[in-house]
C-alpha cells in the first residue's frame, strides 16, 4: 500500500489532469493547492480586466494583462489555452486589434474552463 497516495488531498482524476503541474511543484500537493487558491482568486479578475482592455482598444495594456494571466495559469497548464495567450499577447503588441478580439473570443471559454478545473483543486 502506498502511503503517499493514501494521504493525497487530490483525487486520482485531479492528479492525472494536473500531473505536469504537480511535477513542476515537486509533487507537493499543498503548494499546488495554495497556487490554485491564488489562481482561482486572481484569474477571473485578470480575465475581466483583459476583456475590458480589449473592448476599449487598449492593446498595450491588454498585452501586459495577458502576460500576467499567462504567468498565473502556466503553473497548471503549458499547452492550450495558456499557449494561445502568447499569440494574443503578440498580436496586441503588434497593435492588431481585429486579431486580438478574435483570439480572445476563441480563448475565453477555454480559459474559463481551465480556471474552473483549477478551482476544483481548492
Amino acid at each position: 500500500m502506498n502511503a503517499k497516495s493514501d494521504m493525497s488531498k487530490l483525487s486520482s482524476q485531479q492528479r492525472e489532469r494536473f500531473a505536469n503541474a504537480l511535477e513542476r511543484v515537486g509533487d507537493d500537493e499543498d503548494i499546488l493547492i495554495v497556487l490554485a487558491e491564488m489562481a482561482t482568486e486572481d484569474a477571473p479578475e485578470l480575465m475581466k480586466k483583459l476583456e475590458g482592455e480589449i473592448a476599449n482598444g487598449f492593446l498595450e495594456a491588454a498585452a501586459k494583462t495577458g502576460h500576467a494571466l499567462k504567468g498565473l495559469l502556466s503553473t497548471f497548464e503549458t499547452g492550450e489555452p495558456v499557449e494561445g495567450l502568447q499569440s494574443l499577447i503578440d498580436s496586441a503588441r503588434q497593435d492588431d486589434e481585429k486579431e486580438v478580439v478574435h483570439q480572445f473570443a476563441t480563448l475565453k471559454p477555454q480559459l474559463h474552463q481551465l480556471v474552473e478545473s483549477v478551482s476544483e483543486l481548492t
